[in-house]
């Protein structure tokens, strides 16, 4: 699909580009300004006739230039329709304002057929899935009745109709990468403050207990630059519409006379949500951003406009014996209209189907089409067994409140529990695979238990759950999972996440695996409408939010990057992440430093580091006060500093060598860079954190003025990270640049400064300008001139 548009529109062009991209259609959406001669032209043209479809964007700005590229490429496109039979789709306009069609200027053949508006080119799941109709049908001759020569054939009038912007933007379900003691998910750096060049500035965050009702949130002053000179932040891509298919199911209360009974509860909760995520034309909120609506005073056109649902579900579970009984009743809260309400009394063996008849009745209340196949999902039974599927809920609620926090005896007390369920079924699928899940968190978050012998309990779980349901979409998570976390192979998790995606369409925590494995992929647009798509299906999930506010700055968005932070700060308002994240893009912006200063010096402390020795850290190095820095480094309480995109820790050692080198001192750095190495040396490393390891062995070389050495593991530990993940390589390119500044190479240096602001990454041009080893190349002219060209992506 080739996208044509004016310079002007290159945002509204981006996003739809992405959305594309991310429901798995090709995009060829050019970003280079240089555009003219020979080379691009035959370009161009090559682009236009091998594309299935020609989208040209029409809008204002178009209207208001007379001349420009983008109308060569339209009359290319109507040019290359004369070649084809009658009613083959190929040019398919799409306006992204008012502009009226009679008065456009345009070629006669965009009049033939009707227009697709996207307000400020937000793509709707409409737009894009006509669209991939599109492209998967028969090239070949229609009816000619139809519009001729490939003008917009076959698109009906749902592509035309406007969407109002689902505010959502938020991440995963079952908190995949959530936060265990104070230690951070792997997010990859920060906003453009990367320590030195060599470790993120992005220090650990902590999960809140509690969520405390939103206030409103304050926006950032208006800044005469904006993202690199322009803009506001971008609207969400392709998330859903607020509209009438969009439900909320809050936790369900336990009317049972035992406690016990809660867990049974919280389990129909849970399934109803799992069963309604099935249905395709749906939005089902994820249960982690519902269960804060568990206990208080529920103010449900609050709680919708909260988490960007048009429908509130509530219900009640009463357990009694074998007997058990559920009420449910819909509510439309932005009127308080009572949609639906249903009463069900049963045997519990039937409760599976009782289940299944309540998300088709809530589905059929919101007018949701539900496919043959998705029925079918809804009506399976995954257990024969009442007493394996009691102990599955217990699990279950353990394993879901759990999240990925905690110490190992908590993630077994977990896995003991789904194993007296498969003890009791042991063809009991679900359990299996959920199992594997535990493993897979007990084995990639390296504290809790990185051995061989867990990754060996993982795959017999997943092994298990293939042989008896290998097509069940929680099957194929789980399958997703090991190769993510097990094996680093991300083009097979990704398959079966794709795979996944087929039956549990709004599932957030799958969106999530999905927006993780991209990223690692280097697939960065795709990642980010991912995160997007994740975030608006739980927007009450730290792990999400952090992760997809973490990602904008690699995009150079700084604008973007303040909104969202903003927002979820109204949920968040004590998240250490989210503050910072927002301190360091309004530098971009502003390049205010003692604003950033204070800002650091302001974070909540974290557990381990209560007198904020770390936050004084950074602040002095933010004001260039490196005996202040120096001084917070040398206190006997300050152990360990999150580094290197989180993934290994750093010994203050490190980072003491680095001071002592910018203050001259070189008999210190090469003390402290040796007690540094002596540390990586000394500890055993998973597969995945080796790179990360060798890297910042490098740049303690480099400190301690051994700089071949420096630069050969520098290279290598690059090589190593390309090989096994891309956006690893994006995030520590920045630290093979501070080596080769250290060791006097500054071509070297340049070089690899214009690869980092020509694509993907954090660092800001007004960072660059005050960091420590980079401010050194400010007398070579190239520095500015990069510093200047670099845009947002």
């Amino acid at each position: 699909m080739f996208l044509s548009y004016a310079r002007e529109d290159t945002d509204a062009a981006r996003r739809i580009a992405e959305a594309l991209r991310a429901f798995g259609v090709e995009a060829w959406f050019d970003q280079s300004e240089l555009r003219g001669g020979d080379t691009w032209d035959a370009k161009i043209r090559g682009q236009i006739r091998a594309c299935t479809l020609f989208l040209p964007i029409v809008s204002a700005q178009t209207q208001a230039r007379a001349e420009g590229y983008f109308r060569r490429e339209w009359k290319l496109a109507v040019e290359r329709t004369n070649d084809m039979a009658a009613g083959v789709a190929f040019i398919v306009p799409v306006v992204i304002d008012d502009t009226p069609e009679g008065e456009a200027a345009v070629p006669d053949e965009f009049m033939r057929v009707q227009w697709t508006r996207l307000a400020h080119g937000v793509p709707t799941p409409q737009f894009v899935e006509q669209l991939k109709r599109l492209l998967e049908a028969p090239r070949k001759a229609a009816p000619a009745t139809r519009p001729a020569h490939g003008i917009g054939a076959n698109l009906d009038s749902e592509l035309s109709r406007p969407t109002v912007r689902d505010e959502g933007v938020t991440s995963p379900g079952s908190g995949v990468g959530r936060v265990f003691r104070a230690r951070p998910i792997w997010i990859v750096g920060a906003v453009g403050l990367v320590l030195l060049g060599i470790v993120g500035w992005k220090l650990v965050h902590r999960s809140s207990d509690s969520v405390p009702p939103p206030e409103p949130a304050a926006r950032h002053p208006a800044s005469a630059r904006g993202d690199a000179g322009r803009g506001s932040a971008p609207p969400a891509v392709a998330t859903p519409a607020l509209g009438e298919k969009s439900i909320a199911v809050l936790p369900f209360a336990n009317l049972s006379t035992e406690k016990e009974n809660e867990s049974f509860a919280d389990g129909v909760h849970d399934d109803i949500i799992t069963n309604l995520v099935k249905i395709r034309d749906l939005k089902v909120i994820s249960r982690t951003s519902v269960m804060a609506y568990r206990t208080g005073e529920r103010n449900l056109k609050k709680i919708a406009a909260d988490l960007g649902v048009a429908t509130v579900l509530e219900g009640s579970v009463r357990r009694a014996g074998s007997k058990v009984k559920v009420t449910a009743q819909l509510i439309d809260a932005r009127t308080d209209a009572h949609l639906w309400a249903e009463s069900y009394d049963g045997e519990l063996t039937d409760i599976f189907a009782l289940q299944a008849k309540l998300a088709q009745q809530i589905a059929g209340a919101l007018k949701a089409t539900l496919t043959p196949g998705e029925r079918t999902a809804m009506e399976r039974r995954p257990t024969q067994n009442s007493e394996a599927h009691d102990l599955y809920l217990r699990a279950r609620a353990m394993h879901l409140d759990r999240g990925e926090r905690g110490a190992p005896a908590d993630f077994e007390r977990v896995i003991a529990f789904y194993q007296q369920a498969i003890s009791r079924d042991p063809s009991f699928a679900l359990a299996h695979a959920q199992v594997a899940q535990v493993h897979s968190v007990m084995y990639w978050f390296g504290f809790l238990d990185p051995t061989v012998a867990r990754a060996d309990r993982m795959k017999a779980a997943v092994d298990a759950a293939v042989r008896l349901a290998p097509d069940q979409p929680e099957t194929r998570i789980a399958q997703g999972a090991y190769y993510y976390r097990v094996k680093l192979d991300w083009n097979r998790a990704l398959t079966e996440f794709r795979a996944a995606e087929a039956g549990l369409p709004n599932d957030a925590q799958l969106s999530f695996w999905l927006a993780i494995t991209l990223r690692r992929l280097g697939r960065l647009s795709e990642a980010l409408a991912s995160f997007e798509r994740s975030v608006a299906l739980n927007p009450r999930d730290l792990a999400s939010v952090t992760n997809h506010v973490n990602f904008l700055p690699y995009f150079r968005r700084w604008t973007a990057t303040i909104d969202a932070a903003t927002k979820h700060l109204a949920f968040f308002p004590a998240e250490r992440e989210l503050l910072l994240d927002r301190a360091g893009a309004q530098f971009g912006l502003d390049g205010e430093r003692e604003a950033l200063a204070r800002a650091t010096e302001a974070l909540p402390s974290l557990p381990s580091d209560p007198s904020g020795l770390g936050d004084r850290y950074l602040a002095a190095l933010v004001r260039a006060d490196l005996a202040a820095a120096d001084r917070a480094l040398a206190d006997s309480k300050l152990a360990l500093i999150p580094g290197l995109g989180s993934v290994v820790d750093e010994p203050v050692a490190l980072h003491r060598a680095a001071v002592a080198f910018l203050r001259g001192d070189a008999a210190a750095a090469r003390r402290f860079a040796d007690d540094a190495i002596a540390f990586f040396r000394n500890r055993h490393w998973n597969p995945r954190q080796k790179a990360w390891v060798r890297m910042a062995v490098a740049t303690a070389d480099a400190w301690a003025g051994r700089s071949a050495e420096a630069i050969r593991e520098a290279e290598a530990a690059i090589a190593d990270m390309t090989a096994q993940d891309t956006f690893g390589a994006v995030v520590v390119r920045p630290s093979l640049g501070s080596v080769y500044l250290a060791a006097g190479r500054r071509d070297d240096a340049l070089a690899v400064l214009r690869e980092m602001l020509t694509g993907p990454c954090s660092l800001s041009p007004n960072y660059i300008r005050l960091h420590p080893l980079w401010s050194r190349l400010k007398d070579d002219p190239r520095f500015e001139e990069i510093l200047k060209a670099a845009k947002p992506l």
